[in-house]
């Protein structure tokens, strides 16, 4: 059982052709926390995940941000540490989705950063725990 998790990003591609789009940087809170650690320790697949302050980092000039009206089709990688909630070791893990994506809210305008972006039709396809232990590393993006 896992009782935290740290460093989430995402690696986001395109849903329908898997072009890869680049990743994004979230914050971890409660619901987005919950959401990640019923994945990983029940294998429960929330109805929606709403990630905050998110900043995308882009790879391909074919990416096109969702809008707040119509979601655009997805598969991503969260990557992130999490902790053993015995040990208290951290663990990298990798949870590979497809999903329904969505913002919810842009307020500065910056076409890669978004107050909030909702994920819908979440279907889980993989995941993977790499054991390891030690400490979650320090983010600088």
């Amino acid at each position: 059982m896992f009782d935290r998790v740290a460093t989430p990003r995402i690696y986001i591609y395109d849903g329908k052709t898997n072009e890869y789009y680049g990743r994004a940087t979230f914050s971890v809170n409660p619901s987005v926390e919950s959401a990640l650690l019923g994945m990983l320790n029940s294998a429960t697949v929330p109805n929606s995940i709403v990630l905050l302050n998110v900043t995308f980092y882009p790879a391909s000039s074919e990416y096109v941000p969702p809008g707040t009206l119509t979601t655009l089709p997805r598969n991503g990688v969260i990557h992130a540490e999490v902790r053993d909630a015995n040990s208290k070791l951290w663990t990298h893990v990798e949870i590979y989705l497809s999903f329904d994506s969505r913002t919810r809210g842009n307020i500065s305008g910056d076409k890669y950063y978004f107050d909030s972006v909702e994920y819908t039709n979440i279907k889980i396809q993989d995941i993977k725990i790499f054991p390891q232990g030690g400490t979650p590393p320090i983010s600088t993006t």
